[in-house]
C-alpha cells in the first residue's frame, strides 16, 4: 500500500453542553475508543486529511480527563452555549487552555453553539464579554467561530486545518527521540498486546525495539509488532499520528496505563524529589493567600499523562501570579528524556466552582 503522507489534526474538544461538544465530535469522525475520555477519528476522504477529535466526558465533575486531554492533543476548542454563557466551567476551560498554550504554544479556537433566532440578539454583547476575558490570557488572538448551520462544521474543519498549518512544528523529529503518549491498551485474540496512544516525539517503525517506562521499577523492553492508522496497516508512524500498535514483550495489557510512555531504550530519567521553579496561577485562591512550602498540604503533578501527589518540602513562599524556586517531593517516580520534569499542578477535588488548576513547574537543573 502507498504511504502517502497526511495531516493529522489531534484535536481537544472542551465545554459545558457535551452535547454540543459530541456534536463537533461526530463532525470530525466516527466514535471511537470511549473511557473517561471519547475518541472521534476519520480519515476525511473529501479532505484528504486525519482528523483525531477528544473530549472529556468526566469533566467538569473530574478534572484529570480534562487535563490529560489537553495534554493528548495540540488543537484547543472551546466550546460555549450562547444559553449557558460565561461561568466558573468555562473560566476553568479557559485557565487550563491559557497554560497549556504558554507551556507547549498549543493552537486555539472558540466556538460559541446553540446560536438561534430567539437568543442571537445577546451574541454581540456576549462577544464583548468574552474579548474583555481573552484579553487577559495568551488566548487573546485567538479565533472566535460561530456555529449556527450544518454548513458551519464544514468550515470548521477548513478553520482547523489552517490553524494546524500556523505550526512551526509539524510532524518533525526531535533529536532523533520517540516519544508516544498512551491513551489505551487491550488484549487482541491472535495479536497480543496492542496500545493505542499519539505520537509526540519522533518516528516508530515496525520491528523497533522500544522501552514502556512509567513503573516505579524497572522499565519493561518491547517490540513494535505493528502498526495501525485508522484501520490501515504502516511501517511507519510519525509525530502527529494516533497510532495502534502491536507489542511483541513480556507484556500485558492490564500492566499498561497511562501512567506508561513508550520511548527510546535507556533515555528517560527518573526524579522522586526535584527543585523546580514554580507559577502559581493569577486566578487561583490558596488557603491564606499563598503556597507556603513545608506546611504539609498536598498538591497533585500531571507530567505527561501520569499524575503523582506530592508536597513541597521547603522553598519561597509563592503569592497568585507569581513564581518562586521551591523543593518539591513526589509520591510516584516522574519521569523525563534529561530535559527535566515539566507538569501542572492541580488538585483532584470534584468541582464546586473553585478553580482546580494551581499552576505549573519546571525542574531546575545542576
Amino acid at each position: 500500500m502507498s504511504e502517502s503522507v497526511e495531516h493529522n489534526f489531534i484535536v481537544g474538544i472542551f465545554g459545558e453542553n457535551l452535547e454540543h461538544n459530541k456534536l463537533i465530535g461526530q463532525a470530525l469522525g466516527a466514535p471511537g475508543t470511549k473511557s473517561d475520555i471519547q475518541f472521534y477519528n476519520r480519515l476525511d476522504s473529501e479532505l484528504n486529511q486525519v482528523f483525531c477529535a477528544l473530549t472529556p466526558l468526566d469533566y467538569p465533575d473530574k478534572i484529570k480527563p480534562f487535563l490529560q486531554t489537553l495534554v493528548l492533543t495540540n488543537i484547543h476548542i472551546l466550546v460555549i452555549d450562547l444559553d449557558m454563557g460565561l461561568n466558573s466551567i468555562i473560566g476553568e476551560i479557559i485557565v487550563g487552555m491559557d497554560l497549556f498554550h504558554q507551556l507547549y504554544n498549543t493552537k486555539d479556537l472558540v466556538i460559541i453553539s446553540g446560536i438561534n433566532s430567539s437568543n442571537e440578539w445577546k451574541l454581540l454583547d456576549f462577544k464583548n464579554k468574552l474579548k474583555k476575558i481573552l484579553d487577559t490570557t495568551s488566548l487573546k488572538d485567538a479565533q472566535v467561530f460561530d456555529l449556527k448551520i450544518k454548513e458551519d462544521y464544514i468550515t470548521l474543519k477548513k478553520k482547523i486545518i489552517e490553524i494546524h498549518s500556523q505550526s512551526q512544528e509539524l510532524n518533525v523529529e526531535i533529536n532523533g527521540i520517540t516519544k508516544i503518549l498512551i491513551d489505551h491498551a487491550f488484549p487482541v485474540k491472535g495479536i497480543g498486546t496492542v496500545i493505542l496512544g499519539i505520537i509526540k516525539e519522533g518516528r516508530v517503525n515496525t520491528g523497533q525495539m522500544l522501552e514502556l517506562t512509567g513503573y516505579d521499577g524497572p522499565s519493561k523492553k518491547v517490540i513494535i509488532r505493528s502498526i495501525q492508522k485508522h484501520d490501515r496497516d504502516f511501517k511507519m508512524a510519525i509525530k502527529g499520528d494516533r497510532v495502534g500498535l502491536a507489542l511483541k514483550g513480556n507484556i500485558s495489557a492490564d500492566d499498561i496505563s497511562r501512567d506508561n510512555i513508550l520511548i527510546n531504550q535507556g533515555l528517560y530519567k527518573s526524579e522522586h524529589q526535584i527543585k523546580a521553579r514554580v507559577f502559581v496561577n493569577q486566578f487561583y485562591k490558596p488557603k491564606n493567600n499563598s503556597i507556603k512550602p513545608g506546611n504539609g498540604i498536598q498538591y497533585n503533578a500531571l507530567v505527561d499523562l501520569k499524575t503523582s501527589p506530592f508536597k513541597f518540602i521547603n522553598g519561597e513562599e509563592i503569592l497568585p501570579g507569581s513564581s518562586g524556586i521551591v523543593n518539591m517531593k513526589f509520591d510516584k517516580f516522574l519521569y523525563h528524556n534529561g530535559s527535566g520534569l515539566k507538569g501542572i499542578i492541580t488538585d483532584f477535588n470534584r468541582f464546586d466552582n473553585k478553580l482546580r488548576i494551581i499552576g505549573y513547574f519546571n525542574q531546575l537543573l545542576d
